[in-house]
């Protein structure tokens, strides 16, 4: 059988559910090859015949010509695509590499529709906040935001980081959301009063985590 990688497949059918979306007609292969990077066709159809064959789409035909449906149990309400870009900490910054590591699908009614991306958290800064060590923060691009925001900020020329912004003295700075100390009472995560030239890239408005089994 053959197989394929699974961000194309993730790729051909977010571009033809969105197209389909927009448009009230299926696209072409050219159309799916040019929007998706996919030079050519004939990798188009056999990623149409997988995604076929798994339900995702059907093939309806009007004489001898076959255009492409989406099934409306998989196309049920409006969805907005964003990427994961990669690992942001939750603690030091760290470098964020924007890597597009896969494009997910997310519905109107829980994130509305503007643009999103989604970064893997790393650390447990933000822990206060629910946002724990591999959780996906859903945040929105901007380059300013209100004190008491959760943003993505990129300090040090490109590292980045989830903080609370915050003010003080008339000064903003990034404050965690985790009071635990370390064995000499210190605490553990720090605070971080950027120093020369540092900019917000996003704020977090949503999180996405795994359920974790309670301690009896």
């Amino acid at each position: 059988m053959k197989t394929f990688d699974a961000d194309r497949v993730r790729s051909v059918y977010s571009f033809v559910q969105e197209y389909i979306r927009r448009n009230g007609t299926a696209p072409s292969l050219r159309q799916i090859g040019s929007g998706c990077g996919i030079s050519q066709p004939r990798t188009v159809s056999r990623v149409l015949q997988y995604l076929n064959d798994q339900g995702m789409v059907e093939f309806e035909y009007s004489g001898t010509r076959k255009h492409i449906s989406v099934p409306q149990a998989m196309n049920k309400g409006e969805t907005i695509k964003a990427y994961i870009l990669g690992t942001c900490t939750c603690g030091p910054p760290i470098y964020a590499e924007e890597n597009i590591e896969a494009t997910v699908a997310l519905p109107t009614e829980i994130f509305g529709r503007e643009e999103h991306h989604i970064l893997h958290a790393k650390g447990n800064s933000m822990l206060n906040c629910g946002i724990r060590d591999g959780d996906l923060m859903v945040f929105r691009p901007t380059d300013s935001a209100q004190v008491g925001d959760i943003v993505i900020a990129r300090v040090n020329n490109d590292e980045a980081t989830a903080k609370i912004l915050a003010m003080e003295n008339g000064r903003y700075y990034l404050k965690a959301a985790n009071d635990a100390l370390d064995e000499n009472g210190e605490r553990i995560y720090k605070d971080i009063f950027p120093i020369g030239e540092w900019d917000i890239i996003g704020i977090v408005d949503n999180v996405i985590h795994k359920l974790y089994k309670g301690v009896n």
